[in-house]
């Protein structure tokens, strides 16, 4: 009963039939010729290193503190709670004061006589001196210690064209395939 008024074709193509390659179709590329992008490279001179540097630390700067404010917030969590809630106080402030300038691009007020600057760095000052006042110096010094050098050595390594034959790669692929052949 189930199948009551149910018909199944057959099919009107042969097996034998070899299927058409439609024009607009994607070549295949031979998996051998293809290489994977590399994105860190030692620098050929000191200075291309300090300028390498300089070039990161603007780059990936928001990246940069953000790892270093998740370690200190770890550290802070097991047994210093109201240090916590200071670095949580002046990141909330922080926070707000760069929503604003998002919000008021065109505001003079914002963005011409308060530079980032001349918010941020008072208040990172405040920020550590407030984690010195409640016995957090340890946290805060242990931080830093251990996550400017893993910055520098960010810093120094990443180099620009990690990713060097976009049209390699498929939409949205974090690391493209580079074609070997191509390069040679």
């Amino acid at each position: 009963m189930s199948n009551f008024g149910i018909t199944q074709r057959p099919s009107s193509i042969s097996p034998s039939t070899p299927q058409m390659e439609t024009p607009h179709a994607p070549k295949a590329r031979p998996l051998n010729n293809v290489k994977l992008a590399f994105p860190f490279g030692l620098p050929a001179t000191p200075e291309a290193a300090a300028a390498r540097i300089i070039k990161n630390l603007s780059h990936f700067s928001l990246f940069y503190a953000l790892f270093l404010w998740v370690g200190l917030s770890i550290s802070l969590v097991p047994q210093r709670r109201y240090s916590l809630l200071l670095l949580m106080a002046t990141t909330i402030i922080a926070n707000q004061y760069l929503i604003m300038l998002r919000l008021m691009p065109s505001s003079i007020c914002m963005n011409k006589a308060l530079d980032k600057t001349l918010v941020l760095v008072p208040v990172a000052i405040v920020t550590a001196v407030g984690l010195i006042l409640t016995q957090a110096a340890i946290h805060l010094f242990a931080t830093l210690g251990i996550g400017l050098p893993v910055i520098l050595v960010h810093a120094v390594l990443w180099r620009e064209g990690g990713f060097v034959n976009e049209e390699a790669s498929a939409p949205g692929e974090l690391a493209p395939l580079v074609d070997a052949v191509q390069s040679v």
